[in-house]
């Protein structure tokens, strides 16, 4: 499939299996329930290394649905009391999973400051998407009480580094939420291990996702996935 903009799809498995790298334009994400996510592949800045890259605000509404449905069984697997989704591109699936579980609302992180915030309600973080320096993630104060106490699952669509998913995790446990894991559409490499594993041993398990992707380096025949899925 050649890349002729932003395009997403999700297919059945042909023949079963996926196709072998090297890859030109798209990478095929092997899911859950046995169907591909064909995502573009993005060189990253310098062209010798990208990445598959999923926007979640750009797919088409059937993708998403795909996509919200299969992260809402896995999301239920964590018994959750209450939803938190991750600014921007978690917000989508966050206020999807926190529908398809039966919840009546979920809290939404945000990045930018209203005037109403408190810096009891905010923390640094930074991401492979967003690297900008001085970046915090917030934490409406009139929504503390719906995490309080509550077993409390973050939803993302991507984990990479662990920045995003680490700064989420603090900012909640600050308004005393339990945070039981992160349930994400994609995990993609295996960098975020080491910084979650900073709160707890077992906190690398506590990460759970649909599929995973690697990252790449550039090849004369194509993109070589850096990892296997395994990773």
């Amino acid at each position: 499939m050649k890349r002729t903009g932003y395009q997403v799809s999700i297919t059945t498995r042909p023949g079963g299996e996926a196709s072998a790298p090297p890859y030109q334009d798209y990478y095929p994400v092997a899911l859950r329930d046995g169907t591909l996510l064909n995502l573009p592949v993005q060189p990253l800045p310098g062209g010798r290394e990208a990445i598959a890259l999923l926007m979640s605000n750009q797919t088409d509404f059937a993708v998403e649905k795909e996509l919200g449905a299969s992260l809402s069984k896995l999301a239920a697997e964590f018994s959750p009391e209450a939803i938190a989704g991750i600014p921007t591109l978690g917000l989508d699936y966050a206020r999807i999973v926190a529908r398809d579980l039966g919840f009546s609302n979920y809290v939404a992180l945000g990045n930018s400051r209203k005037f109403w915030y408190s810096e009891e309600h905010c923390v640094a973080v930074r991401s492979v998407t967003s690297p900008e320096a001085n970046k915090k993630l917030y934490l409406d104060p009139m929504l503390a009480e719906r995490v309080a106490g509550k077993r409390t699952l973050i939803v993302d669509d991507v984990i990479n580094t662990g920045g995003s998913a680490a700064a989420a995790i603090r900012l909640l446990q600050n308004a005393e939420a339990i945070v039981i894991g992160v349930c994400v559409v994609l995990i993609e490499g295996a960098a975020w291990k080491r910084l979650l594993a900073g709160f707890s041993p077992d906190w690398p398990g506590r990460v759970r996702g649909i599929g995973r992707i690697p990252m790449f380096t550039r090849s004369t025949e194509g993109w070589i996935p850096l990892e296997s899925d395994e990773c």
